[in-house]
């Protein structure tokens, strides 16, 4: 099985930023995203390349993790830490299976991969709907 280029992956993963009023919060976030947002392009679908993906996510999610989002914006916040988590064992799954050559292992560990990415661009989504009133 040939596992999706982690580039590829990225995009799912790659947090767009927030916007909305409350600029503090939104330069903090932003800043705090830049790991992801700032991977190298070509990035291929060797297990270390998916390790270094889910150590980026880590990192995001460490980031993320030390700054105070808005009152009305917290349960939101706290999903999209929730689901960095997921999405950093999903990657480090990948890199687990690519590494033993399990090809039902990496098959599972990828689809568990798009779901959490998405529920990422899902909370992100919400998280920008609260901070933006």
């Amino acid at each position: 099985m040939k596992l999706t280029s982690a580039a590829v992956v990225l995009v799912l993963l790659a947090l767009a930023g927030c916007g909305g009023s409350d600029s503090g919060f939104t330069d903090d976030y932003n800043q705090a995203v830049k790991p992801l947002s700032e991977l190298e392009e070509g990035m291929g679908t060797k297990p270390r390349e998916f390790d270094q993906l889910a150590e980026r996510t880590r990192e995001t999610r460490d980031n993320l993790a030390k700054l105070d989002p808005p009152d009305d914006a917290k349960d939101e916040f706290k999903a999209i830490l929730t689901e960095l988590d997921k999405v950093t064992k999903d990657l480090t799954a990948v890199a687990s299976a690519a590494r033993r050559k399990d090809v039902e292992a990496q098959r599972e560990a990828a689809e568990a991969l798009v779901k959490s990415s998405t529920e990422v661009q899902q909370a992100e989504s919400e998280l920008k709907q609260a901070v933006e009133g």
